[in-house]
């Protein structure tokens, strides 16, 4: 007889973005989540203290945490790649009262929620079903671009986790390649984060009106995000087409590199704020425009992770296997 696996108690798990820093209870059996908040990292000095209060509210907090930081995780120290904080993983776990501490990153762990996601917390823009056991991409625009594969090893999913969202940024056609040139300028390096992420998006929009002649609004991302979709902004809609151009090309670079032919997975916090835009048909179109390959990624189905707290499952789940 097969003994049941034994998954550890009830533990904390947490979502340390560039901007938000999210908590909670899970249960690594079921995924459950409980307790959950959410802080802005701005209002604390440290991740040491926003889990020092966040462990503070709970009535009995528990010994052991998994979290997921958009960083690299390399050794024992991590650096936050947008945000101040840094810690390291065993005076962390010390200083705040924990027995043990699991870091991972927070692609990583999204990636490992994959397969524990109902169909309902997934929107599908074009493909085919995905093929059983194939690789899978996910990537997403937030505070920063991330990436990551999941991989099937013959008994459980393995996560791949990466900084692709720092490769070079390159160009569909000569308009592209011009609004560039305006945001790489002054930087010797243009990475695909440099635009595909928030703060590139409010970069994007600069460097669209600038192009039409335009004095452009100092206008935030999420600014953007809302006049851009409710048409208000001519530019701002311009800019909110381009961004889904260029995620539809680098998505497609993506699912080439990894072969995901199970599915390539859209996550962080814009992408389903785009939700409509993207199932227009630009961003599939620049999927699949990969010449010769165009055939090899016209089946490869894409969705919008719509699950609000995905990575936070992802986490718990990285502490009993997927």
């Amino acid at each position: 007889m097969t003994q049941a696996r034994q998954h550890p108690a009830t533990t904390l798990v947490a979502d340390i973005g560039g901007t938000n820093a999210r908590f909670a209870l899970a249960d690594p059996g079921t995924l459950d989540l409980t307790e959950i908040r959410q802080v802005r990292c701005a209002d604390h000095p440290s991740l040491e203290a926003a889990l020092t209060a966040y462990l503070g509210s709970l009535l009995k907090p528990p010994d052991l945490a998994s979290i997921a930081v958009a960083a690299p995780v390399i050794g024992g120290r991590v650096s936050l790649t947008n945000s101040a904080w840094s810690f390291a993983d065993d005076e962390l776990c010390r200083k705040v009262g924990l027995k043990q501490i699991k870091v991972l990153n927070d692609f990583e762990a999204l990636a490992l929620s994959l397969p524990n996601l109902a169909a309902s917390e997934l929107h599908r823009i074009g493909g085919e079903p995905p093929v059983e056991h194939a690789a899978k991409a996910v990537l997403g625009p937030g505070t920063g671009l991330g990436v990551a594969g999941l991989v099937w090893s013959g008994e459980c999913w393995v996560a791949l986790p990466g900084e692709g969202g720092h490769v070079t940024l390159g160009a569909g056609d000569a308009a592209q390649l011009a609004l560039l040139e305006r945001i790489r300028k002054g930087r010797d390096h243009l990475s695909a984060e440099r635009l595909l992420s928030g703060p590139g998006l409010a970069a994007l929009y600069q460097a669209v009106a600038a192009s039409r002649g335009v004095t452009p609004d100092a206008l935030q991302p999420n600014d953007v995000l809302l006049l851009g979709s409710s048409g208000e902004d001519k530019i701002a809609a311009e800019a909110l087409d381009q961004f889904a151009a260029w995620l539809g090309r680098f998505a497609g670079d993506t699912a080439l590199l990894l072969g995901a032919r199970g599915g390539v997975y859209l996550g962080g916090g814009i992408a389903p704020k785009l939700v409509a835009r993207l199932s227009a048909g630009t961003f599939r179109k620049c999927f699949e425009d990969k010449g010769r390959m165009s055939a090899y990624l016209a089946p490869v189905p894409v969705y919008v992770i719509t699950a609000e707290f995905a990575t936070l499952k992802g986490a718990a789940a990285a502490l009993r296997g997927t």
